[in-house]
C-alpha cells in the first residue's frame, strides 16, 4: 500500500467521523427537542417544573440567582432549595427586565399562568428558564409557554406595579440606546458607553445597575459582546482594532446622530439602508435575476464588509461569488455602485461617519472613494492613477484606454 491509499484512506477515515459527529450532534439536538415541549400539565408549581429539567440545567439556574454553597447538591435536594429561593429572587430579576419581557410575562398572567408559544428565539426562551420564571412544554397538542402557581400568584406582578413599570421602561431605553451606539460605532469602552448614555438620557447612569441590565440584554438579545475591551455589536470579531482606530482619531468627536436615530438603529436587525444603499439594491435588480431580498442580503454584507476593513477588491471578490460580472463594462458599473456605498457608508473605525462626512469636515480617514475619473485611487497601492498607467482593474490596458475612458 503505498502513502497515497494511506492517505486516502486516512481522509476517508476523517470525513466518516466528521458524519458520524454530525449525525450525533443532529440527534441530540432533536433529543434535546423533544425533552423542552414534552408534555406539561397546568397549572404548576415550581417544583414540578424544575423536576422537567437536568441537573446542568438546574445548575445554571442555580449560578443566574448567585445561589453559594449549592454545587454538590444531589438534584433532588437542588430542586427543592431552588424551588424556595425562585420566589424571592423574583423581584430583583424583575428589575433587569425590559418592557417586551416584562409585558410577555403579564399577558401570560392575564391568560391564567400559560399561553401558546409566542415567536420567541430557542435564546430567549433559555434567558426565561434559566432564571427559573418560564417553563415550556406541550397542552392539548400545542407548544407552550408556562409561569408556575408560585410566579401567577406573587403579589410584585399581580399588580400594575409603577415604580417597575418605570424601571422596565428605564432599562428599554438604556437597551436600546446601547445597540444603537454598537450599531453606529462598532465598539465603545464602558466609560464611553456611560458618558454617551448620560448625554442622551440628560441624567445620571448608575454603572452598577446599567451592567446588570445590559447583561441580561446580552443573553436575550443577542446584539451585544462583551469582553476586556468594552461592549461591541455582535459583529466586531476584533474590538481592540476598532479601539485603537478610534484613538488614532482622538481630536474627531463621535458622530453626533440624534437620539432618535440611535434608538432606531437599536432595534434588533435594524439595517441603515440609506439612498446608495437603495440605488445598489435597484442595480442588482434591475441588471440580474434577483429578488430584491437577494439584492439587500449582498448589499448589507457589502456594507458589513466596509466596517470590518475590506477594501473594494476583496468585496469585488464576493460579488464576483454573487453575480456574474463577464464584462469590463459590467465590473465598472458594479464598481460604481459599490465604491458609491462605501463612500457613503457609516464606519465603525470613523467613529460613525461616512468617508465623505469625514472628508467634509477636513480629518483624516483611511480611504478615499473619488468618483471623478480624473481622480482615481488604486485602492491596493493607495495612490492616484495617471491616465497613462495600467489599469487597476487588471486587464493590462493602459488605464485611458480602460475603465478611465
Amino acid at each position: 500500500m503505498n502513502n497515497s491509499n494511506i492517505d486516502k484512506e486516512t481522509y476517508d477515515k476523517l470525513l466518516g467521523a466528521l458524519e458520524g459527529m454530525k449525525e450525533m450532534t443532529q440527534k441530540a439536538q432533536a433529543k434535546r427537542e423533544l425533552k423542552i415541549w414534552s408534555e406539561i400539565s397546568v397549572p404548576i408549581t415550581i417544583k414540578d417544573a424544575l423536576a422537567r429539567l437536568s441537573k446542568d440545567d438546574l445548575s445554571i439556574i442555580r449560578r443566574r440567582l448567585d445561589i453559594k454553597g449549592a454545587s454538590q447538591l444531589k438534584k433532588g435536594d437542588l430542586i427543592e432549595l431552588l424551588s424556595s429561593k425562585i420566589p424571592f429572587a423574583l423581584e430583583k430579576q424583575c428589575m433587569y427586565m425590559d418592557q417586551e419581557q416584562y409585558n410577555l410575562i403579564k399577558r401570560i398572567i392575564r391568560n391564567g399562568g400559560y399561553m401558546e408559544e409566542p415567536k420567541l428565539t430557542a435564546n430567549q426562551l433559555n434567558y426565561f428558564r434559566d432564571i427559573g420564571i418560564l417553563y415550556t412544554g406541550t397542552f392539548d397538542g400545542k407548544r407552550i409557554i408556562a409561569l408556575p402557581e408560585e410566579i401567577v400568584q406573587n403579589q410584585f406582578l399581580q399588580e400594575n406595579h409603577k415604580p417597575l413599570i418605570a424601571i422596565c421602561r428605564r432599562n428599554t431605553e438604556w437597551i436600546k440606546l446601547t445597540q444603537g451606539l454598537l450599531y453606529y460605532y462598532g465598539t465603545l469602552t464602558i466609560v464611553e458607553l456611560q458618558s454617551l448614555l448620560e448625554k442622551y438620557t440628560n441624567g445620571p447612569v448608575q454603572l452598577s445597575d446599567y451592567l446588570s441590565v445590559i447583561e441580561q440584554a446580552v443573553s436575550y438579545y443577542e446584539q451585544i459582546r462583551m469582553d476586556k475591551t468594552g461592549f461591541s455589536n455582535i459583529r466586531v470579531f476584533d474590538p481592540e482594532k476598532v479601539i485603537l482606530e478610534h484613538k488614532m482619531r482622538k481630536d474627531v468627536e463621535f458622530f453626533p446622530y440624534s437620539k432618535e436615530q440611535i434608538l432606531r438603529a437599536g432595534e434588533v436587525d435594524y439595517i441603515e439602508r440609506n439612498d446608495s444603499y437603495l440605488q445598489f439594491v435597484h442595480f442588482l435588480t434591475q441588471n440580474y435575476e434577483m429578488t430584491k431580498q437577494e439584492a439587500d442580503d449582498i448589499v448589507s454584507e457589502c456594507v458589513y464588509a466596509t466596517n470590518i476593513g475590506e477594501g473594494p477588491n476583496e468585496i469585488v471578490k464576493f460579488l464576483q461569488s454573487r453575480i456574474e460580472l463577464p464584462t469590463l463594462e459590467s465590473l465598472r458599473d458594479t464598481m460604481d455602485m459599490l465604491v458609491n456605498l462605501m463612500n457613503h457608508t457609516k464606519q465603525w473605525v470613523l467613529k460613525g461617519y461616512t468617508p465623505k462626512e469625514l472628508s467634509a469636515h477636513k480629518q483624516q480617514f483611511t480611504q478615499v472613494l473619488p468618483k471623478n475619473k480624473d481622480n482615481i485611487i488604486d485602492f491596493t497601492t493607495k495612490k492616484k492613477i495617471g491616465r497613462n498607467d495600467p489599469c487597476p482593474c487588471g486587464s493590462n490596458k493602459k488605464f485611458k484606454k480602460c475603465c478611465g475612458r
